[in-house]
């Protein structure tokens, strides 16, 4: 009989060992067996139950309640409505399950859950299919939550935190691009929300494009000196409010390099006109875009 060790078993469901261990100790899916040395070990009726829970925790269940259904008992009663703080969880209008399965997660606050559902996202469907279909979604209704009953940001919070690692962890797992011009992206000086970056150089990478995030709150001027270092095919602003002192600092971007072209997304741009900028609808656009300008320098 094979026993495997809860690396073994992370891999093979596609998951972080922490989200085995978690599953374990909460809902008692867990190793049964044991090597001559005492080490615990999971065997293959183990990864069966571990790899049914996985794939309905994904499709949208509680995990408490998926726990219980591959064990073939009645998870506990859980007061109030199953969720987050307070008892409530993010409403999703039209969300399917996945929509539903993670803003659940996002409302009970289990980092782990949120993050390992995006990542699975990421890897069935990539970068734009998941922003899509199941992140924008839930980060619209947590904010919109947040407006309508001032409560809840430790929410938005966690969401966001969990999110970007999903992001991080996806684009690890993708081949290295060349380094060569690569496209910039960055906060603008006033910008704190830069999610939208994360998932711009997530789907760059899977085009093969290199791309390189500066942060948020990023000066014009500093971005311009990142531009001449290292020679970038393009920059690219996240602006999600107004901010005057950007385009008015775009003239020290174009002087960056004559080859340089500037991007711009985000609401922030609405209304802004400007010859130097090119404002980009959305992610998706703004992947295109930077992916055309990296491929074209690259012929020249």
């Amino acid at each position: 009989m094979q026993l495997l060790s809860v690396g073994d078993v992370a891999a093979r469901l596609g998951v972080t060992a922490s989200t085995v261990r978690m599953w374990g100790e909460r809902y008692g899916i867990t190793a049964s067996a044991q090597t001559p040395g005492g080490h615990r070990r999971y065997t293959e009726p183990d990864l069966v139950l571990l790899q049914q829970m996985h794939d309905a925790v994904i499709a949208g269940a509680a995990p408490a309640d998926a726990a219980a259904a591959v064990q073939g008992r009645t998870a506990p009663p859980r007061a109030g409505r199953p969720g987050g703080p307070g008892g409530s969880v993010l409403a999703v209008p039209g969300g399917g399950p996945a929509v539903r399965g993670l803003a659940r997660a996002a409302s009970r606050l289990d980092e782990i859950a949120v993050e390992d559902t995006v990542f699975d996202a990421l890897r069935m469907g990539g970068v734009l299919a998941a922003w899509d279909s199941l992140i924008r979604p839930v980060l619209v209704s947590s904010g919109e939550y947040w407006q309508r009953t001032g409560s809840g940001i430790e929410i938005e919070h966690l969401l966001t935190q969990a999110v970007t690692t999903a992001f991080t962890r996806y684009g690890a797992m993708l081949p290295e691009p060349s380094q060569d011009r690569p496209a910039l992206l960055a906060g603008g000086p006033r910008e704190e929300h830069i999610l939208p970056l994360y998932a711009l150089r997530a789907a760059l990478l899977e085009r093969g494009v290199p791309a390189r995030l500066l942060g948020p709150r990023t000066p014009v001027v500093s971005l311009a000196a990142a531009a001449r270092r290292t020679r970038a095919a393009a920059a690219f602003i996240w602006i999600s409010t107004s901010d005057n002192d950007v385009p008015e600092a775009l003239s020290l971007l174009q002087a960056a390099h004559r080859r340089l072209a500037v991007l711009g997304g985000g609401p922030g741009w609405l209304g802004v006109e400007s010859d130097v900028v090119t404002v980009c609808a959305g992610i998706e656009d703004a992947a295109t875009a930077l992916s055309s300008i990296w491929l074209n320098g690259r012929a020249r």
